[in-house]
């Protein structure tokens, strides 16, 4: 009998999450063999069996032949290797991962209704007994496609706990926190009912004195007969007035109650929902082996992970934010820090690198280290580079302590590396770190020693709770700029508004900090003379800057439930979502860190004296980009103009140095395979010449051989992409950093 098709495919949605539990137990025990593959370990070839026979009966349950036949092949191999007849070596550990990812791809192919994106026959003859034994099967991954694969989000089950439990879907619990958002949103409306009321007892109230004191007057001006007229008249009024007064005061009081009843309700509410949202630090972590045992082979390296504290359980929406950063971390350890193994036993080391992660509970706080025993960071070199990448942010490098210094790493596009690459930040630098933890409130700090390794540690709340806003008003809008991200309220005269190089800014603290017009960086209206008596300020912070913003009015602080944006809106720069205010209205929620950026970097004013009508110039960066190919050309002429870039092009090095003795230009993209003149020859012309050496250059070429990225680093060039692995947001990404 045929399956209905509805439940066929709620059927195939449980497998792919029973498929993601088992592939990853495949995937620990296989690195476990991995390490020492002579000691033959008959528990854990015994569970990748016993997945490998898990995962084949479900598939073939559901009709996923595909992924059955795969398991089935994996199945036979371990039984061979747990009656000793095939010995555990490196390029079967190779094969048996390749073929767990493939797994995962013939899942959702069987999900999606679409075809295979590999070739199936040819890993069943791979995994085939007899292929094992008399040939080599060659993966032919991409490490780029690799890494995407392994860092897929893989949900686990929890085990070994004496109670019973149903598994419920993620997706499901969010909805249930959704409308417990929604139960928030409202209490803080009833909030806002209940100040109302309150506001309008007190005009019955003094509405009530004022109308007893006026009849006390009328009475004392008027003739006899009249007064008892007025009496009656009076003693109505106040019978009218105290009836209302009673009457609101009581619906006031009944009401408070209720939204204290409630506020207790929801607050057990939303725990309740926080616990159910919990998730072992496992979920994320159990990806780390693989992706370091990859990455290690990427870069010649060899290193090691060990992870404690991956029982500790987070809120599940933290949990996938620190995804980004751990991997940035990691990558950075292993790119940068850990020495390679000739260099290891050199300085007397282990020649295996080590990577600890350790999870902890620290109060309300979560605590992620990560430490290597690498090379540790260099102060001084960090001192150079921010001097010479942020001038302005290092004027006071020389007061700085230790942790002030290893601060400037996290700023956007600071690299020690003498090359952009597809390892070495792929576009986005350690800035990723600090920008997902501010996200979610958490905060990040190092700790390095010269030659003995670095570690970080991560500080992230245990969960996300309905936040605080200061509710602002700029050009009649309504905008709300989270609390954690204000640094100080001031209301100002205009005089207090200074010059410093150029720019106007405002002393806090003794200190010159950037002055910018909110409306003005939010793009909704056009730049205007300042006239107020009294300016009220606003001063933002994120983990590097701060900028005195002006608005038109500061109404206050309040609770609020942040809603995030939906397509279109979820694009319009520096917004991170909404909130509701009363009477329905919407106020949006600012995104700090993107302001910051936009008010220090995207908008330039040329500023005159404060009472000059003063205006607005945006200083469009002019980029060449070299390629002889009309197609590349074009694509990434339109990927920087539908940035609002100023771009010219060439066909070859000899046109586009013509160009550049011409005109002046932030930054050259170029292709190495030209006619008359390739890439290489023109990277090195400008990097010798005086007038352009310091014009960042982007190689974007189909050569990605490590030979050829060498000879990148050695003309000079400041980023190399290769074109098979190109994606417009990579290229945009290391445009913002070196323009």
């Amino acid at each position: 009998m045929e399956l209905d098709p509805e439940v066929l495919k709620q059927l195939a949605v449980i497998f792919q999450a029973e498929l993601g539990e088992q592939a990853q137990v495949m995937i620990d025990g296989l690195l476990l063999l991995e390490k020492q593959p002579q000691q033959t370990n008959n528990e854990v070839i015994t569970t990748i069996f016993r997945a490998a026979h898990n995962i084949k009966g479900a598939a073939r349950g559901i009709g996923a032949q595909e992924v059955g036949d795969i398991a089935h092949r994996i199945e036979t191999l371990f039984s061979l290797i747990q009656k000793k007849s095939l010995v555990v070596t490196s390029p079967l550990i190779d094969l048996c991962l390749d073929a767990v990812d493939k797994m995962r791809l013939a899942t959702q192919a069987f999900i999606e209704h679409k075809d295979l994106s590999f070739d199936l026959q040819g890993l069943l003859a791979a995994l085939d007994q007899k292929a094992i034994l008399d040939t080599m099967y060659d993966i032919q991954n991409k490490p780029a496609a690799k890494q995407e694969m392994i860092e897929q989000k893989m949900e686990i089950e929890e085990g070994g706990e004496n109670y019973e439990s149903i598994r419920v879907a993620l997706d499901k619990i969010d909805k249930v926190f959704s409308l417990m958002e929604e139960i928030q949103v409202n209490k803080i409306s009833i909030e806002d009912y209940v100040i109302s009321l309150n506001e309008l007892n007190t005009k019955i109230k003094n509405y009530a004195l004022k109308s007893k004191k006026d009849m006390n007057v009328l009475k004392a001006h008027v003739e006899k007969d009249y007064q008892e007229y007025i009496d009656k008249l009076q003693h109505l009024s106040q019978d009218f007035f105290g009836d209302l007064h009673y009457s609101s005061s009581h619906l006031e009081k009944n009401m408070r109650s209720r939204l204290n009843e409630l506020s207790i309700l929801t607050n057990s509410l939303q725990e309740e929902v926080r616990l159910l949202r919990l998730v072992p630090a496992a979920s994320l972590l159990h990806i780390l082996p693989r992706y370091v045992r990859d990455l290690s082979r990427s870069l010649n390296k060899n290193v090691e992970i060990t992870i404690h504290g991956d029982e500790v359980k987070m809120d599940k929406l933290i949990l996938e934010s620190l995804k980004d950063p751990l991997m940035h971390i990691i990558r950075n350890a292993m790119d940068h820090g850990i020495e390679t193994e000739s260099t290891r036993l050199s300085l007397g080391k282990s020649p295996v690198g080590h990577i600890a992660i350790d999870v902890k509970e620290d109060a309300n706080e979560i605590v992620i280290t990560v430490s290597d025993d690498g090379a540790g960071i260099d102060l001084n070199q960090i001192a150079s580079l921010a001097k010479s990448k942020h001038p302005a942010a290092a004027a006071n490098i020389a007061s700085m302590n230790e942790g002030q210094v290893l601060d400037f790493i996290f700023l956007p596009g600071f690299s020690t590396k003498e090359i952009i690459t597809d390892v070495s930040g792929r576009g986005v630098g350690l800035d990723v770190v600090k920008t997902n933890l501010n996200k979610i409130k958490g905060s990040v700090n190092v700790v390095t020693k010269m030659g003995h390794g670095t570690a970080f540690n991560l500080r992230v709340p245990l969960t996300l709770s309905s936040e605080r806003g200061m509710l602002v008003k700029a050009e009649s809008q309504c905008f709300i700029l989270t609390t954690h991200s204000i640094q100080r309220v001031l209301m100002l005269n205009p005089a207090d508004i200074i010059e410093v190089e150029g720019n106007q800014a405002v002393l806090l603290d003794g200190n010159p900090i950037p002055f910018r017009v909110l409306a003005n960086i939010l793009n909704i209206n056009q730049a205007k003379s300042l006239s107020h008596e009294v300016l009220p300020i606003v001063i933002a912070k994120n983990s590097w800057f701060s900028v005195a913003f002006l608005v038109d009015e500061i109404m206050g602080e309040r609770e609020m439930v942040i809603k995030p944006l939906r397509a279109p809106l979820s694009s319009v720069p520096c917004l991170m979502g909404g909130s509701l205010l009363e009477r329905n209205q919407v106020a949006m929620v600012i995104d700090t860190n993107e302001l910051i950026n936009r008010a220090l970097h995207t908008e330039v004013i040329k500023h005159r004296t404060y009472q000059d009508e003063g205006k607005t110039v945006r200083v469009v960066p002019h980029i060449l980009v070299v390629d002889d190919s009309i197609t590349t050309r074009t694509l990434e002429k339109n990927i920087l103009e539908g940035k609002d870039y100023k771009v010219s092009v060439a066909v070859n090095g000899k046109e586009a140095w013509e160009l550049l003795q011409q005109h002046k230009y932030s930054l050259l993209i170029t292709d190495i395979s030209m006619p008359i003149m390739d890439g290489f020859t023109l990277t090195d012309k400008v990097k010798k010449n005086e007038k352009l050496h310091d014009l960042p250059v982007i190689i974007v070429t189909s050569l990605g051989s490590d030979a050829e990225k060498a000879r990148g680093i050695e003309v000079g060039a400041d980023a190399y992409i290769v074109k098979t692995e190109f994606e417009s947001g990579e290229l945009l990404n290391i445009v913002t950093q070196l323009v």
